[in-house]
């Protein structure tokens, strides 16, 4: 599926714009793939993911109202909430997710896959789906070390959610050392290994949401996580920059790594041709 447009204004050549547009990509291209047109905007002062419907109407996502908009990077996200609003009329308010400590979603977080199964589920029921988007999953497994770069590899997509949430359990059992957090999310689980000085995360996402690009041919199969396309590359170099700005040293250290890892992978070697 094409990706949608992205927004037509001026702030898209606005440093700052760019950076969080880069930072956020990881939710707004799977909206993008489903065809509607996704902003970054200061509603209220405080910045948020706008995803333009076919309606006229949008989607409002962020995190909730007390957390002050989106943070400078989305691994400080614990919480999402997806509100569908109207710029010309007050009254449409309708909460299309809500994972905030009090919602009925929290268990699940600052996850991604059941927020965009939550918004799909929406625009199906709205007629607002261009085409059928496949929820295959996956189970991906992270080691972090003490020293080194971290480890990143996803298993083939499953069946379904369940049979993916049965083999992260089984997974996680095989690995030695013990389990130190394990979150109960019934679809979605991750869990937490130590070993020494390695931790394992083991978690349950949706196939698209792993990294890499979705439309090209040549998969990148890497036990590390890096950029296979030269447009993955031109978003991390933005993502470097706006790093180092903010003065990030630890998230400029993890993407430095990301970014000179694999340079000779064949995916990422064929993807730049493609």
């Amino acid at each position: 599926m094409p990706l949608a447009a992205v927004p037509d204004h001026n702030r898209v050549s606005d440093p700052a714009w760019l950076a969080l547009y880069a930072i956020y990509e990881p939710l707004i291209t799977p909206l993008r793939r489903r065809g509607l047109v996704t902003d970054i905007d200061g509603c209220g002062g405080q910045d948020l993911i706008l995803a333009k419907l076919p309606d006229g109407t949008h989607l409002a996502i962020g995190p909730g109202a007390e957390a002050g908009g989106l943070p400078s990077h989305i691994d400080s996200i614990t919480e999402w909430l997806v509100v569908r609003e109207s710029d010309d009329n007050p009254t449409v308010h309708h909460v299309v997710y809500d994972s905030t400590p009090t919602g009925p979603d929290a268990p699940h977080g600052a996850f991604l896959a059941p927020l965009m199964v939550s918004i799909d589920a929406f625009l199906v029921s709205r007629g607002m789906l261009p085409e059928p988007v496949p929820h295959s999953a996956v189970v991906t497994l992270t080691t972090v070390h003490e020293y080194g770069p971290a480890a990143y590899a996803p298993t083939q997509p499953l069946g379904s959610v369940t049979e993916a949430a049965q083999r992260a359990a089984e997974i996680a059992e095989s690995f030695p050392g013990d389990i130190i957090q394990h979150h109960a999310s019934r679809d979605w689980p991750r869990y937490v290994l130590a070993d020494g000085d390695r931790l394992v995360v083991v978690q349950v996402t949706l196939a698209e949401l792993i990294p890499g690009d979705h439309s090209l041919g040549v998969r990148c199969y890497c036990p590390f996580a890096h950029p296979e396309t030269e447009e993955d590359e031109r978003r991390l170099r933005e993502g470097i920059e706006y790093l180092h700005r903010i003065g990030d040293a630890k998230g400029l250290y993890i993407a430095m790594v990301r970014f000179y890892t694999a340079r000779d992978c064949p995916a990422r070697k064929a993807n730049r041709h493609a």
